[in-house]
């Protein structure tokens, strides 16, 4: 049997010592699981259209059986008609038989038919679609559909095949099964070919392994860079503080003793260590004894430093002097 331009396979029984008959049982209803092409079934309505598609000649040209399928050459029938029997579940043939094949038939050397058809076509010309359309078939020697009836209307059934025959239509579909097998490993082999193959995986793995050393080595630059920043920054803000509190020292507004709790930043240190300051000019010959003025100075130099903890006292003292002599 080969259903759209695919060999299956159907059975054709023949008498010994009797004349090729001129009818042929092209196929009959079913359940078929194929190995390669899957499953089908054939209904009465199958076989109806078949019969009502060559009645109607929809193809536009004489039916031919050929040998094995090979449609394209020469034919070893040519069909007159189609009839349904059997309760219309077989489909039968009307053929006369090429004298080629009247003698390939007689002498056995073909015994089986496989019908040729297709569940849907389209006509190339008018775009038409028809269902369940028969080409034609060829003689073969390999079935697929067993227990076909015999052609030979005779009083027994006919012959049917050997336990040999059926042995060999066995291995025939096992073979068939083979190449699906075949074609699927062959298409698993191709993934498996399209996948990384080890050796590019190891060359993957190590690129990621050199490219996560990279990042460890960037990450470890990077905590040596930000530690240099920060020790650069501690440096200049000492040296910015060391600067001030010089600046403190030359003008008298700091002792030396305050200078240490000063670049702490401990103000609270640095005040407490103050000393009283000389607001007499150098070389002066007048006493060191705080006056009233000094002392008036110091107090309201104390009142700013209490309502701006953040105010030095150097800064304080000069607020305070200058508010002092407007």
């Amino acid at each position: 049997m080969r259903i759209n331009g695919t060999s299956l396979f159907s059975t054709i029984k023949l008498q010994e010592n009797q004349v090729v008959p001129n009818e042929v049982q092209v196929l009959r209803v079913g359940k078929f699981n194929h190995p390669r092409y899957g499953a089908f079934e054939i209904t009465t309505q199958t076989l109806a259209e078949m019969k009502a598609n060559f009645d109607a000649n929809v193809r536009g040209v004489d039916m031919a059986f050929d040998y094995f399928h090979d449609s394209d050459k020469e034919a070893s029938g040519w069909v007159s008609g189609l009839e349904l029997r059997e309760g219309n579940t077989e489909l039968w043939a009307k053929v006369q038989w090429t004298p080629k094949a009247q003698q390939k038939l007689s002498e056995r050397e073909l015994r089986y038919f496989s019908p040729d058809f297709t569940f849907k076509w389209v006509d190339p010309e008018k775009g038409t679609e028809f269902r369940n359309v028969l080409f034609g078939g060829g003689l073969t020697n390999r079935p697929f559909v067993k227990e076909m009836k015999a052609i030979v209307a005779t009083e027994n059934k006919g012959e049917e095949m050997t336990d040999l025959e059926k042995a060999q239509a066995k291995i025939k579909e096992l073979e068939t099964s083979n190449v699906k097998l075949s074609e699927d490993m062959k298409a698993m082999e191709q993934k498996m070919a399209d996948m990384p193959q080890p050796d590019k995986v190891a060359e993957l793995e190590a690129k990621i392994a050199a490219l996560q050393a990279e990042l460890a080595k960037a990450k470890q630059e990077a905590e040596v860079a930000m530690a240099e920043k920060k020790k650069a920054d501690e440096a200049k803000m000492l040296a910015e503080k060391e600067s001030q509190v010089n600046v403190l020292l030359t003008e008298g507004k700091a002792v030396a003793a305050q200078k240490d709790a000063f670049l702490k930043g401990d103000m609270t240190e640095f005040i407490k260590l103050a000393q009283p300051i000389n607001l007499n000019p150098k070389g002066s010959s007048t006493t060191n004894t705080v006056d009233d003025d000094t002392k008036s100075i110091l107090k309201l130099a104390e009142e700013k430093m209490k309502a701006d903890p953040k105010l030095q006292k150097g800064d304080a003292i000069s607020l305070a002097k200058r508010e002092l002599k407007k």
